[in-house]
């Protein structure tokens, strides 16, 4: 019998996304391979005794976020191949309460699958959340910026790189090949509040980057873009629903529509962005069935389709 045992840091909003999801799956324990023994334990629970020592391949762990312990959990579950259900902010209209959606992934950071899905659940947040698909832009419609997303400094933590690596490498790449007159199309943008983790993951501050006081809103320099690189940043998404060029890593919902920076070395303004990705709308249409609203996390909608999504159905 497959086992669930899903953690909760103590946080109000955890406690309530996180024991929705665990009675949607007591709701639905029959679906796919059940019935499963579930629980909604506390993350120190974990931090005191690890993973069960009878957890096996089939059994699954699920939390909120890679903080306060969480992210510990899931290292090790990847570690030992245990299933992780991974929770966190919507991919379109995102939020913890009342019309908001939370996002669910298996075994992943963000979804970065890709599935041919009917348009109609995306169609529903366009009508009622004003979200829009943009006509895809070339060189000509486009501004000159290339605006660079690092991770944070948590996220690096969970991937165990340094905080700064990718930054620099991104940077030093695209500064190899551009003239040095084209350096200061170049824009770094950090979150406003760098979430600063010691090295076991647990959050130590929320650092002000200040740079954002004199910097341009996110929205006037998507305008200028004319691409956005981003490690795992929704930015990128955001660039993808405007039409606007994406360069991504691996654990971006946008890796399947990623352009490479290697295509700089074609020409500072690459002829192939001009052409849009084949897989642009149908990445869209499909992140919008890998999203739900807590109703459907509590009811056992969310994790009987989470089943489904996963089973290959």
């Amino acid at each position: 019998m497959p086992k669930l045992f899903v953690y909760d840091t103590g946080r109000r909003i955890t406690t309530k996304v996180t024991l929705a999801f665990a009675r949607g799956a007591v709701n639905h324990n029959c679906v796919y391979n059940g019935p499963w023994v579930v629980k909604h334990l506390g993350i120190q629970r974990y931090l005191d005794n690890g993973l069960p020592a009878d957890f096996e391949p089939g059994d699954s762990v699920a939390t909120l976020g890679i903080l306060r312990g969480t992210g510990l959990l899931l290292k090790e579950a990847i570690e030992k191949g245990i299933d992780y259900y991974y929770m966190d902010h919507a991919y379109f209209n995102a939020g913890y309460g009342g019309k908001g959606w939370m996002r669910v992934t298996k075994n992943g950071h963000s979804c970065n699958t890709l599935r041919d899905v009917p348009k109609d659940r995306f169609k529903s947040f366009a009508k009622n959340y004003g979200i829009k698909i943009e006509p895809w832009r070339t060189n000509r419609e486009r501004g000159g910026l290339i605006l660079v997303l690092p991770p944070t400094n948590a996220v690096s933590w969970f991937h165990e790189m340094d905080p700064y690596a990718w930054e620099r490498r991104v940077v030093g790449t695209l500064k190899e090949i551009l003239p040095r007159s084209e350096h200061h199309r170049i824009v770094v943008r950090h979150k406003p509040k760098e979430p600063i983790v010691d090295k076991r993951g647990f959050l130590l501050e929320l650092q002000p980057t200040g740079e954002h006081e004199d910097m341009p809103s996110l929205a006037d320099q998507l305008d200028e873009a004319c691409c956005v690189i981003a490690y795992n940043s929704m930015v990128a998404l955001e660039a993808t629903l405007k039409g606007i060029p994406v360069i991504t890593s691996p654990h971006s919902c946008c890796d399947r529509v990623s352009f490479s920076i290697d295509d700089f070395y074609e020409n500072s303004k690459p002829t192939v962005f001009n052409t849009e990705p084949l897989n642009r709308k149908h990445l869209i249409y499909w992140l919008a069935h890998n999203q739900w609203k807590m109703r459907d996390i509590e009811d056992g909608k969310c994790w009987q389709e989470l089943q489904e999504i996963y089973s290959g159905v």
